[in-house]
């Protein structure tokens, strides 16, 4: 069903109206429609190493187009699937991990109940993990990540103990990618993040926790004033 071999590999696609999955994340569904028990019974007829879905993003309101189809935004990422397991209602509990990304090429007829597309693969820039530029990125990541986890707890999406475990094991790609997936972000700005190349998207998600960190040191001073209202 896909061949990462090929320039243009096939691959049947997952379009989902409020996820955005990531190269080296894992990604949980629980699958209910017929069309998709159908594309997970397809997939686990093949090698394990070629099990991908292409996850793409359903664009806001969409509409079916002339073929009864949803409309998609044209880049998203391919997922291998690993898990699936049905449940006692009759849907199934898959897991993908994030492969690769990729833009679509065109959508393919078929006789199939899903959609298929050829796409292209977008490769990361291959990167130097020692780099000063990199480095600083990270660490940068990492503080303030940590921070905000302290200070925001339940309302952050990690805990202190995740981001440090995630420093410690990760490479930068990993770490990017798993901050950008876990944090609360509207799925169009998850989608820009991931049609960035990863050095940009570094960037761009040390300017979103900077920007976060600034409100919360802009709203400091006031916070007695929420804690004094109960006594009013």
């Amino acid at each position: 069903m896909a061949d990462r071999s090929d320039s243009k590999p096939r691959l049947p696609l997952v379009p989902l109206p409020d996820v955005v999955h990531f190269p080296r994340t894992a990604l949980k569904i629980r699958v209910a429609d017929p069309r998709y028990l159908r594309l997970v019974r397809d997939l686990l007829e093949q090698d394990e190493e070629v099990r991908w879905a292409g996850v793409v993003l359903l664009k806001p309101g969409w509409v079916r187009d002339a073929a009864g189809r949803p409309e998609i935004f044209p880049g998203g990422t391919a997922g291998r699937l690993v898990e699936a397991e049905p449940q006692a209602d009759g849907t199934t509990q898959i897991l993908l991990l994030g492969d690769f990304r990729f833009e679509l090429e065109a959508e393919l007829p078929g006789d199939r109940p899903y959609r298929s597309a050829l796409v292209r693969p977008v490769q990361e820039p291959w990167l130097n993990e020692q780099d000063p530029g990199i480095l600083a990125v990270r660490r940068s990541l990492v503080e303030l990540a940590g921070a905000l986890a302290t200070e925001l707890g339940e309302r952050f999406p990690f805990d202190a103990g995740e981001i440090e475990d995630l420093a410690e094991r990760s490479d930068f790609e990993e770490l990017i990618n798993r901050l950008a997936a876990g944090f609360d972000l509207p799925p169009l700005r998850k989608l820009q993040l991931l049609s960035e190349a990863l050095p940009e998207r570094g960037e761009s998600l040390l300017s979103i926790l900077r920007h976060r960190q600034q409100v919360l040191d802009s709203l400091r001073p006031y916070r007695h004033l929420a804690g004094g209202s109960e006594h009013n």
